[in-house]
């Protein structure tokens, strides 16, 4: 046993003296305060071991004083803990006052009190109490940035949380092991104790490391709760967010998790700054100007600043090159091949992301312009319609004379003409109307089978011959509460359509129904049909379905979509069956009114 522990002494002073050099090593390449200060703290834990291992070689050939400066330096190791701690969560001059004293007071104490060299030698009270108070010295100053470190862990991202808790759990080792040595008495000899503490003083190196150099591996580890969620996010950035601004918002706040940095901003092709965390959008501007344009993501020292690198991700827009540049802080993980690649990927779904929000945008724009010119066109033709169907209404009721018998023969082709014609700029303002969300319905109690009569009324002066309507009406009354006038246009759009499009002829047919509380009117026709492929299409604004067969048949498109819309307005919905060369079926549904 005795050989194993010799060894594991060995093996823990060497392993600090390792770990003293790889911070030693970290702080020169990024020369950072806060790495500076937590290379210093670990740095003089590793010369304490190192003196510990000299005096045990060599017998402690410096005596008291090499013992002394042992105890001075461990004190100091403490001191540089809390300057780590206060350079990300900033300490009081109060409290850099009450620490320096505290262990100045402790480190005079220890140096007086002349403690034995050997281990085993008895102690004084006073010398007993000399050991309390020095261990509970250093034991405040690291004490106190462990519970900092762990309460700041809370709200950190996965990468940072993980570091933290890591530095805690080794300085905790450390710690216990402390106060072990200094209150365990006889049991703090004892083998086995000895052999734990050594196997908890070897474990506590990895944790350390690990909490300013983690390895990539490590890295992914730590971040695999949050995959979820970041699937979810990127599935919002591409699909939901609605401006270009807001989706550079969250794209920014998923930056800063990947790779737990403290400050990140996304730039457009121009240079505007669409969104920054960490650092205002002024910062933000002036450091893309230093940086200036990368062709490819790489890390980049941040020039005439704090020593810090960053990640600079092009971002190939549509209109140019933006960027994504994410800033180390003090418990950013080394930025290396696996951040970069990380964020490079991530690059790829913000700039996908930003160019379908332009799109988004522009396609918003369209449809607005869409909406301003059926307003501007209806109401410039909605003047001259109303002049020549009044001319046309004179010239029926002969208050402007007698016609010539050809004349007479093409009144009513005029006056169908004029009235679809009214029509299509009706449907035109009630569609703006829509979009603009000033349509207002006036519901009223009416029976279905009247409404249907007088739509029936209205269309047939395009029924021909060829197209017989047949009228299966009801003896029993179908009462709705509805606007009457709207779904009397519905129900005309849904016969003119039948007509309209059975070129060849067949009669078209209304019925109704009832069912589950809905009132239903069916239109069928023997047509062209529909080929059920395009029936998405068929409801849509604007949405014309151009076949050979009805290439030659007018129409704006908005017809079905506005009489879909209103019985939806109305609490109901229109549904269509149909096959190519077979004819169509059209089904309004409105509510049943109560009795």
């Amino acid at each position: 046993m005795s050989g194993l522990l010799l060894f594991l002494q060995y093996a823990v002073n060497l392993a600090f003296v390792i770990l003293g050099l790889l911070t030693l090593r970290d702080w020169l390449v990024h020369r950072e305060r806060s790495r500076g200060y937590l290379a210093l703290a670990i740095g003089l834990l590793a010369i304490t071991a190192l003196i510990g291992q000299v005096q045990t070689f060599f017998g402690n050939p410096f005596g008291e004083a090499g013992t002394d400066v042992d105890a001075l330096v461990f004190l100091a190791s403490a001191y540089a803990m809390l300057l780590f701690r206060s350079s990300f969560i900033p300490l009081s001059r109060r409290g850099h006052l009450l620490a320096l004293g505290g262990l100045a007071l402790a480190g005079a104490l220890f140096i007086g009190a002349n403690l034995p060299q050997r281990p085993e030698a008895q102690l004084s009270v006073f010398q007993q109490a000399v050991v309390i108070v020095f261990v509970l010295a250093w034991a405040a100053c690291v004490g106190e940035p462990l519970f900092r470190f762990l309460q700041a862990s809370q709200s950190r991202p996965a990468v940072q949380r993980a570091r933290l808790r890591s530095l805690a759990a080794g300085y905790l080792s450390i710690f216990l092991i402390l106060l072990v040595a200094a209150f365990g008495g006889s049991l703090a000899t004892h083998p086995y104790v000895v052999l734990a503490i050594d196997l908890a003083a070897l474990a506590s190196v990895p944790l350390i490391y690990a909490s300013f150099a983690p390895p990539s591996w490590l890295r992914r580890l730590w971040r695999e709760p949050e995959e979820s969620a970041f699937a979810a996010a990127v599935k919002e950035l591409l699909l939901f967010s609605p401006t270009r601004e807001r989706l550079a918002e969250r794209a920014v706040e998923w930056a800063l998790r990947l790779v737990g940095a403290d400050a990140a901003f996304i730039a457009d092709a121009d240079g505007e700054v669409l969104a920054a965390r960490g650092m205002d959008a002024g910062a933000a501007r002036r450091l893309q100007a230093r940086l200036g344009a990368f062709g490819e993501e790489q890390v980049v020292p941040v020039p005439d600043g704090p020593i810090q690198s960053a990640i600079v991700v092009p971002l190939t827009l549509a209109d140019g090159n933006g960027a994504l540049v994410v800033l180390s802080g003090p418990f950013t993980p080394i930025f290396g091949t696996d951040e970069v690649t990380r964020l490079g990927q991530y690059g790829t779904n913000i700039t996908a992301g930003l160019d379908r929000a332009v799109l988004t945008e522009r396609i918003a724009a369209l449809e607005r312009t869409k909406t301003e010119f059926l307003n501007l066109a209806s109401h410039e033709l909605r003047g001259p319609i109303t002049v020549l169907r009044g001319y046309l209404s004179m010239l029926q009721g002969g208050m402007l004379g007698s016609v010539s018998p050809e004349f007479g023969e093409v009144l009513p082709v005029l006056t169908a003409k004029s009235d679809e014609m009214n029509s299509l700029i009706e449907q035109m303002i009630e569609a703006a109307r829509l979009e603009e969300g000033r349509l207002e319905l006036s519901p009223v109690r009416a029976d279905l089978r009247d409404i249907a009569l007088r739509a029936l009324e209205t269309v047939k002066p395009f029924a021909t011959s060829s197209h017989p309507v047949l009228f299966e009406g009801q003896e029993k009354e179908i009462p709705v509460l509805v606007d009457r006038r709207r779904i009397e246009t519905v129900v005309s759009n849904l016969l003119s359509n039948a007509i309209k499009y059975s070129p060849d002829g067949g009669e078209v047919r209304i019925s109704f129904g009832q069912d589950n509380g809905f009132a239903l009117l069916k239109v069928t026709d023997r047509g062209v049909g529909i080929d059920p492929k395009s029936m998405e299409k068929l409801f849509t604004r604007f949405g014309r379905i151009v076949t050979p067969s009805t290439r030659h048949i007018s129409g704006t498109g908005l017809g079905l979509y506005l009489s879909r819309e209103l019985a939806r307005r109305h609490g109901g919905d229109i549904t269509a069956e149909s096959a190519p060369g077979k004819g169509s079926t059209f089904v309004l549904t409105v509510p049943v009114a109560d009795e």
